[in-house]
C-alpha cells in the first residue's frame, strides 16, 4: 500500500565507498526531500556486488540548484516510480535503487555509457528515459596477470517504455537476473529457483568420506580403482606411499554408487536430475547406436586413416595429474611475475599436460594397438577432447543425441575419446552438462559434488608440459608454461596428502561405473576422475560425450562461488 501524504517516512542510503560507510537520512512527505545522487564511481562500486537500478535525475525538479545533494522532488511521476521500485526490490540483496545524472554521464575513465553490445549509448531526449539498469559485473577470473589492474564499466540497459510496474519489473528482472514482483515478493519463477537452490543432490552423510575410506584401509595397500597396474604402482609410489594403496578389485569400500535407470521421460529427467544436479547412469541408452557395431579400429583406419588427429601421450596412462614444478627442466630459469605468483594458492605445483603429436588417424590406431598388446611399454596414447565434426563429420549419423536435453539446452561440443583403454583422467570439473556415452570398454568415474569447492581446493594452478621422442619412446618433464589450469584439483585422490589438503578428507565420493551402451549424466561443475578399462577383445576404450550449455553455472575458479540458474534458462523455471 502506498503511503499517504500526511505521513513522514525515513529512508537510509548506505554507501560503501573507499571503505567509508556514509549514512544519509532523507525525509519527504512521500519519499525523499534530498535524495543522494549516485556518481559513476559509486555505480562502479555497487555493480561489483549487485545491480544498480538508476532513475535519471532529470526527472527531478529541472530548476534545482547544481548541488547534487540539494535537489528537491516535485514530480509526482518520479516519486511514484521511486517508491514502487523500492517496494519491489528493497528486500533483494541483488539490487539497489537510486538517482544518477544521465545527462553528460561519464565513467571515471572518461568513457561514455555503452549497452551490452558495446554500442555507445546516446539519448536525444532525456525525458524519454524512465530508468537505466546497470547489471552486476561478472569478474573475469580467466587471467591472473590482469586481475585487479583494470576495472570494467557496467553496461547500461535503458528502459523507455510503459510505466506499468509488471512490465518494468520484468525488464529489470531479465537484465539483473532477479525474480521480484511489483509487491516485492518472489515471482513464481523465483520461488522455483529458490526451491532448486535448496535441493541440490549431495551424497548422504551415512556414506564414508575420503578420510574414513583411507583410514579404514591404512594398514594395507589399496587403490581407489579396480585392477590397479602393479607396474604403475611400483614405479609411481615409494614404499611409504604404497602403504596407502591396495588393489580392491573385489573390495567394496562402501562408497555410494550412482543410481541406474532406464531412459527417462524428458520432464522426469529435468525435475529429478538436471535441476537437482544429480548424476545418474542411464542403462543401455545407446545400445541401438550403429556406432557400437560399426566403429571398429579397422573401420576407422580404412575410412578415416588419412585424417589428421591431435593426440596426447604420457608414460603411465595418467593424464593431467599434478606434480612439483621443481621436477621440470626449466624450473631454475622460469620466473612467474610477482603479481601472478601472489595470487597462486599452490605456486609449487603444476598440472602436467601430456606430450602432443599430430599424426594420421591410422598411425594413431597402430600406436595405441602396440601399447594395448604390450609390444610398446611405458607409453599411453589418447585421442581426447577431440571434436568428431573436425575429424569425421559424416560419422555423426552413427550416434543419436538423447532427447533429454535436445531442444532444452544448447549443444556446445561433441567429442570422441579413444585410447588403449588403460588411462586415468585426473580430478577436474567441466563447466558443461555432460552425457558420457560408452561404446567400447568401460569407465569407472569417481565424482564429488561442486557445492563445497574449498574442500576440492579449486584454484588457478600453473601448467607444465611433457615432451616425447617417438623414436626412442622417451618422455621428459620439459617445460613450465606461463598459463594456468582453472578446472583441475591439486588433490591426488589415489594418494591424498591430507596433511596439506585436510578438507578433502570431508568429501564423500560417488562411484559411477558405466559399461558399453550406458550413458553417465555428469552435471556441470561436478568434480570427476575417470579410470578407463579396455574391451579385452578389442584392446581399446572408446566413448563419445555431449557437452551442453549448463543449466546450473558459477564463476570459476572460485572456491566460494555458489551455483545458480544459468540466466539463459530462466524460461525453464
Amino acid at each position: 500500500m502506498a503511503p499517504t501524504k500526511s505521513k513522514h517516512y525515513v529512508a537510509f542510503v548506505i554507501l560503501l565507498h573507499f571503505d567509508i560507510i556514509s549514512i544519509y537520512h532523507v525525509y519527504s512527505h512521500t519519499i525523499f526531500d534530498n535524495p543522494y545522487i549516485f556518481t559513476s564511481t559509486d555505480i562502479m562500486d555497487i555493480c561489483k556486488d549487485k545491480c544498480f537500478i538508476g532513475i535519471p535525475s532529470n526527472l527531478l525538479d529541472q530548476t534545482a540548484v547544481a548541488d547534487v545533494n540539494n535537489v528537491s522532488v516535485t514530480s509526482e511521476h518520479d516519486e511514484t516510480l521511486q517508491y514502487k521500485l523500492n517496494t519491489a526490490y528493497v528486500e533483494d540483496t541483488g539490487a539497489l535503487v537510486g538517482y544518477f545524472h544521465l545527462k553528460g554521464f561519464q565513467w571515471p575513465s572518461g568513457k561514455s555509457l555503452k549497452n551490452t553490445n558495446q554500442e555507445i549509448f546516446e539519448v536525444s531526449d532525456l525525458r524519454a528515459v524512465n530508468l537505466v539498469v546497470f547489471p552486476k559485473l561478472s569478474l573475469d577470473r580467466t587471467c591472473l596477470s590482469t586481475q585487479g589492474t583494470t576495472l570494467a564499466e557496467p553496461s547500461a540497459e535503458v528502459y523507455s517504455g510503459s510505466l506499468n510496474m509488471h512490465i518494468i519489473t520484468q525488464f529489470i528482472n531479465e537484465k539483473c537476473n532477479l525474480y521480484r514482483s511489483p509487491n516485492g515478493f518472489l515471482t513464481v519463477e523465483g520461488l522455483h529457483r529458490q526451491e532448486i537452490l535448496k535441493t541440490f543432490y549431495k551424497v548422504d552423510s551415512s556414506y564414508p568420506d575420503m578420510k574414513s575410506i583411507f583410514s579404514f584401509h591404512e594398514s594395507s595397500q589399496f587403490c581407489i580403482y579396480e585392477n590397479c597396474s602393479q607396474t604403475m604402482f611400483n614405479s609411481k609410489y615409494s614404499k611409504k606411499e604404497n602403504q596407502m594403496q591396495n588393489n580392491f578389485k573385489n573390495l567394496d569400500l562402501g562408497m555410494k554408487k550412482c543410481d541406474k535407470i532406464e531412459l527417462p521421460a524428458k520432464d522426469e529427467f529435468f525435475h529429478n536430475f538436471l535441476k537437482k544436479s544429480k548424476p545418474v547412469i542411464i542403462k543401455n541408452a545407446t545400445k541401438h547406436w550403429a556406432a557400437l557395431g560399426k566403429w571398429t579400429n579397422e573401420y576407422f583406419s580404412t575410412t578415416y586413416g588419412n585424417e589428421n588427429v591431435h593426440i596426447k601421450l604420457t608414460p603411465s596412462g595418467e593424464f593431467e595429474g599434478v606434480d612439483f614444478a621443481s621436477n621440470f627442466d626449466n624450473f631454475n630459469e622460469f620466473k612467474i611475475p610477482k603479481n601472478v605468483r601472489d595470487q597462486l594458492i599452490f605456486p609449487d605445483l603444476v598440472v602436467v599436460r601430456p606430450a602432443m603429436k599430430n599424426m594420421k588417424f591410422s598411425e594413431f590406431i597402430d600406436l595405441f594397438s602396440l601399447v594395448s598388446n604390450k609390444t610398446m611399454k611405458n607409453c599411453s596414447a589418447y585421442l581426447e577432447y577431440s571434436s568428431i565434426a573436425d575429424i569425421m563429420a559424416d560419422i555423426v549419423d552413427d550416434i543419436v543425441e538423447l532427447p533429454l536435453l535436445k531442444t532444452v539446452s544448447e549443444l556446445k561440443h561433441l567429442n570422441i575419446w579413444l585410447s588403449d583403454g588403460d588411462t586415468l583422467g585426473k580430478l577436474h570439473f567441466d563447466p558443461f552438462d555432460n552425457f558420457l556415452c560408452q561404446i567400447s570398454g568401460r569407465k569407472q568415474v569417481i565424482l564429488f559434488d561442486p557445492h563445497d569447492n574449498q574442500k576440492l581446493y579449486e584454484a588457478h594452478i600453473p601448467e607444465a608440459v611433457l615432451s616425447y621422442n617417438l623414436e626412442t619412446n622417451t618422455f621428459r618433464k620439459q617445460l613450465l608454461m606461463d598459463s594456468t589450469s582453472m578446472v583441475m584439483s591439486p588433490v591426488d585422490i589415489t594418494n591424498p596428502a591430507f596433511e596439506r589438503f585436510p578438507l578433502f578428507g570431508e568429501v564423500r565420493p560417488l562411484n559411477c561405473t558405466i559399461e558399453e551402451g550406458d550413458v553417465l549424466f555428469i552435471p556441470s561443475f561436478w568434480w570427476h576422475e575417470v579410470q578407463s578399462y579396455p574391451n579385452v577383445l578389442e584392446g581399446r576404450n572408446l566413448a563419445v560425450n555431449f557437452w551442453y550449455d549448463p543449466f546450473l553455472t558459477k564463476e570459476f575458479p572460485c572456491q566460494y562461488c555458489k551455483m545458480d540458474i544459468n540466466p539463459k534458462y530462466r524460461h525453464l523455471l
